[in-house]
């Protein structure tokens, strides 16, 4: 019995040591393999890329629903008691099927007139019709300033301009109307489902850099989302507009942060004043250009001021990457013809009057060859292509000529062949072009390792701060869309780029209401841009174009190309007149004779 107990106590002895072995095997290989980050990253991998797709399709969803509002200003009654609407500050009135009022008789010219609000008075303007424009009978030689219970005569068509109280008829989208998309969505639960992505996100790339104890990449997202709350609750208070588009926008800024916190921490700081110096900018430029009055003078100001800024780059920047576009003043580093970009988009504006009466691109086109110049002589050739992109959009948009388009685009052609041939850096970057994985080691070792990092990260991604990405030069600004794939997934890469995408498809979607030609034309000017650079900096990175070294709008590390494109999105915001259902807009004439709204808030019965 004895030797029984023995052999079973010899048996629980072996038992304790073998599993004590096994325990601090398994402890040192926890301690070993096995970090917060890892089980952290395991979890919420799933969960990020659904946040996601979730934020962008409650914001376009919300954006797309509505299809606008027709503005009724006044009218033009005929004498048979036919009243024909005014919807625009700026309608043109002929015999053209494109034309604003149609009005079919056969003495009216295809273009016969302009009537414009302007600095609060209406005007008529006589496009060179034959019949001619007469006001209370008298014939106007080119504008004439109209009044309420004047009568206007087109020929020998008489009208009565009657002004009446602004009014807005809501149109549905029937699309997102028929599919409930847009049931029980909400611009705070939006927001909320924001600031979880980011929260999750800073918490991984904490965790990532756990050995460094930066707690400043959590305090610095701390303090954006209490901006974003602070932001949201002024704009839900005091704005009529939508919310949606600047929800859309602190989504890819929090992605720029992480982004940041990431490839270069020792800047997210600076990131994050760049940020918010953004968001002032552009509510500052909101105020100013929704008075066309005070955009025409912004828009000679800064003209002046960006062609002296060209100068003080050509005269005093400093070369990085084979481009001389940077400023250094020693206490700020900046790129001068970022800032350029607000000016040119406001340099091709233009109110309907001025464009069917004149037509004349002359000064456009000499400030876009100063603008373009100045960047072949600095060698930035991807900023040079953004330009004369957008400046493609904002002539068409002017004088709707294909041919002069056709012209210019055939002497760019030309003179980008000249540059490329003669630049030796610029050429360089062609030769590697559309076979970087010859020249993996030297000339394509940035887009390889891009295509690499983004083929690593699969669909959902190795974690924030655990990419290899980072080590590789301009990983944060022409590569970080590698980044963002490698790290967060395939799947917030991609959406990251429609959001960019859909600001071109709601610029196209807005801008057939908009008051004036002016907003259209700087809201399509704005988005171009935003194509231009998404086009040229993801192609680039993956050897679909050539690596021009342009940054992602809103995503890339840079505080220039942060408040400018926050700027461009000033433009786009002013273009969309629509006010949300929770508001009832009223339209008051003040003691100058311009139109004014007071907001009321709605209950959710009325």
């Amino acid at each position: 019995m004895d030797n029984i107990l023995d052999i079973i106590e010899q048996l629980l002895n072996t038992v304790v040591v073998w599993s004590q072995n096994i325990g601090v095997k398994f402890g040192i290989f926890l301690s070993n393999y096995i970090n917060p980050a890892e089980i952290y990253t395991l979890v919420f991998r799933w969960i990020i890329p659904v946040l996601a797709v979730m934020i962008f399709f409650r914001c376009i969803s919300i954006l797309l629903s509505n299809a606008g509002y027709n503005t009724v200003w006044g009218f033009l009654d005929i004498p048979n008691g036919y009243k024909i609407p005014i919807m625009h500050w700026e309608n043109s009135i002929g015999r053209s099927k494109l034309s604003d009022i149609v009005i079919n008789l056969p003495f009216i010219s295809r273009s016969h007139a302009v009537i414009t609000y302007s600095e609060g008075n209406w005007v008529v303007t006589d496009l060179g019709s034959k019949g001619g424009v007469f006001v209370n009978g008298n014939k106007v030689d080119n504008s004439e300033m109209v009044e309420d219970g004047d009568m206007v005569s087109l020929a020998s068509a008489d009208f009565l301009f009657h002004l009446s109280e602004p009014t807005q008829d809501k149109k549905e989208n029937h699309f997102f109307n028929f599919f409930n998309l847009t049931k029980n969505i909400n611009s705070g639960k939006t927001l909320l489902f924001i600031l979880i992505f980011q929260l999750i996100g800073s918490i991984q790339i904490f965790l990532s850099s756990w050995e460094d104890k930066n707690t400043s990449i959590l305090l610095t997202f701390l303090l954006f989302i209490i901006v974003e709350c602070f932001y949201y609750l002024i704009l839900k208070k005091y704005s009529k507009k939508y919310l949606e588009l600047e929800l859309i926008i602190f989504f890819l800024c929090g992605l720029n942060l992480l982004v940041v916190a990431s490839a270069a921490p020792a800047f997210l700081f600076k990131q994050l004043i760049a940020i918010i110096l953004g968001i002032i900018v552009y509510f500052i430029l909101q105020v100013i250009i929704n008075d066309l009055t005070r955009a025409r003078k912004l828009k000679y100001i800064l003209v002046v001021f960006s062609i002296l800024l060209m100068l003080l780059n050509l005269i005093l920047g400093e070369s990085r990457f084979g481009a001389r576009n940077w400023i250094n003043l020693g206490f700020i580093t900046f790129q001068p013809m970022e800032f350029v970009k607000i000016a040119f988009v406001l340099a091709g504006t233009a109110t309907l009057d001025k464009l069917l009466t004149t037509r004349n691109l002359t000064a456009f086109i000499g400030f876009s060859g100063i603008c373009i110049g100045a960047l072949i002589i600095m060698s930035d050739l991807g900023t040079a292509v953004i330009f004369f992109g957008a400046f493609l959009v904002i002539a068409f948009m002017r004088s709707g000529d294909f041919r002069t388009i056709a012209l210019i685009c055939s002497g760019a052609i030309l003179g980008a062949f000249v540059v490329v041939s003669f630049i030796p850096y610029i050429a360089a970057r062609f030769e590697a072009w559309g076979h970087v994985w010859e020249f993996a080691d030297s000339l394509g070792y940035q887009q390889t390792r891009t295509m690499i990092a983004i083929a690593s990260g699969g669909f959902l991604g190795v974690g924030g701060g655990r990419g290899f990405l980072v080590n590789i030069p301009a990983s944060d600004t022409d590569l970080v869309f590698g980044i963002l794939c490698e790290e967060w997934g395939l799947i917030v890469g991609v959406t990251a780029v429609l959001i960019i995408v859909f600001l071109a498809i709601f610029a196209v979607f807005i801008i057939r209401g908009c008051k004036s030609s002016f907003y259209a034309i700087a809201a399509s000017g704005a988005v171009s841009i935003y194509l231009m650079q998404t086009i040229l900096n993801i192609f680039g990175s993956i050897d679909f174009l050539p690596l021009t070294g342009v940054t992602l709008p809103f995503i890339s590390n840079g505080g220039s190309s942060m408040i400018t494109s926050w700027a461009l999105l000033a433009f786009v915001k002013a273009a969309d007149d629509r006010y949300r259902p929770d508001k009832e807009v009223i339209y008051e004439e003040n003691e100058d004779n311009i139109y004014e709204y007071d907001e009321y808030e709605l209950d959710e019965e009325e």
